[in-house]
């Protein structure tokens, strides 16, 4: 199971690139807002679950090429 798992997650590898390069434009995008926006509570909380998210995408993404580029599945 565990092997066709990865063998179909693999298989779709450039779309894990593009998502990868997509949540790094989030980022950076959260990242400027943080200085160019009034320090509202409301805004502030939004943004730190914004960071959370896109950070737990970015580790998920990262992990996934890794393992495909390494092929230990």
């Amino acid at each position: 199971m565990s092997e066709r798992f990865w063998e179909v997650m693999c298989s779709v590898i450039p779309l894990w690139g593009i998502l990868f390069g997509l949540n790094v434009v989030l980022l950076v995008f959260v990242g400027l807002s943080l200085f160019l926006t009034s320090p509202e509570p409301g805004t502030s909380q939004i943004m730190v679950i914004n960071v959370v998210l896109i950070t737990g995408f970015l580790v998920t993404l990262g992990y996934t090429i890794r393992r495909c580029r390494s092929g230990e599945f």
